[in-house]
């Protein structure tokens, strides 16, 4: 993690990559050093706007424009998040609901690219979900198979990870034993306090359809260790899932800000299928072990 580029850079770097698309570097960088429109920033830092706009792959190596979108400066602020990487950012789609709550890093960015704050706050949004959706997906399988190993090592019990070979099922793991049959579907989360979590459509009805069904969220510590497991309350998915309000439009995908109350600890199936043959019960019973979310430790014992 780094800070946004200065306001000189990025400007720098917006007529860089203005000029770029109709003339070379030489040609630009003669402009830049005697036009007196550009004389107000020096040639060093038109040399590290060049510089960067090169390490985030705006330009390339031979000084040709990579980056074609218009307008740029949404190319630009875009690479400068990604690239920084600043704090707030995984946590931007709770932390910047609205333009007013920008960082003042951003603020300062996106006008130094001549940038309205819904412009900025926008961009912001794309740049949290590409690195979201990929943070997801890699602790997402971290979480699964952690899981499916945990829940595996309960004798008689057959654990098959699903997700491995199949998509679109609506759940990620089964759990089979003598008297005991489980599809769930696996939410990881590695964030401690507010628990958020996105459902997609087909698991939805999947959900509706299935009574075997159940969604556990698993989160991992530092050590990518389960530190604690709890099944979301499904008759609390109903009452809050999106309805469709008109035949032309339905709803694919969700985000459920997961209220306390709806949390049951652990694996409440296993647990009680499994009674004194448990060895895991810390997580899969209880639902919680050494230091524990914020959600979890005021989730229900079920």
């Amino acid at each position: 993690m780094s800070s946004l580029p200065a306001e000189p850079i990025l400007r720098a770097a917006r007529r860089w990559s203005h000029h770029l698309r109709h003339s070379s570097v030489e040609r630009a960088h003669a402009v830049f050093a005697n036009h007196p429109d550009f004389v107000d920033l020096t040639p060093t830092q038109y040399g590290a706007a060049l510089a960067w706009l090169k390490e985030v792959g705006i330009v390339t190596s031979d000084g040709a424009l990579a980056h074609r979108c218009n307008p740029l400066e949404l190319a630009l602020m875009e690479a400068a998040i990604l690239h920084a990487s600043p704090l707030w950012l995984r946590d931007a789609d709770q932390l910047i609901s609205t333009p007013d709550d920008l960082p003042e890093d951003a603020i300062s960015a996106g006008q130094a690219l001549g940038l309205v704050p819904r412009q900025t706050a926008a961009v912001i949004h794309t740049a949290w979900g590409k690195v979201d959706t990929a943070a997801r997906e890699q602790v997402g399988t971290a979480g699964e198979e952690t899981l499916a190993k945990l829940i595996g090592q309960v004798a008689g019990i057959t654990v098959e990870h699903v997700a491995e070979y199949a998509d679109g099922l609506g759940y990620d793991i089964t759990v089979h034993a003598d008297g005991l049959h489980l599809n769930l579907e696996v939410k990881t989360t590695i964030r401690r306090g507010r628990l958020t979590i996105y459902l997609s459509r087909n698991e939805y009805e999947v959900m509706q359809d299935d009574p075997d069904w159940r969604l556990v969220v698993v989160f991992l510590n530092e050590d990518r260790q389960v530190g604690a497991i709890g099944t979301i309350i499904s008759s609390w998915i109903r009452q809050h899932a999106p309805s469709d309000c008109f035949p032309a439009s339905r709803w694919e995908s969700a985000r459920l800000d997961i209220a306390p109350a709806a949390i049951q600890r652990g694996i409440s199936d296993v647990g009680a299928w499994a009674g004194d043959r448990l060895s895991v019960h810390h997580v899969l019973r209880v639902g919680a072990g050494a230091r524990p979310p914020a959600w979890m430790t005021e989730a229900s014992l079920g």
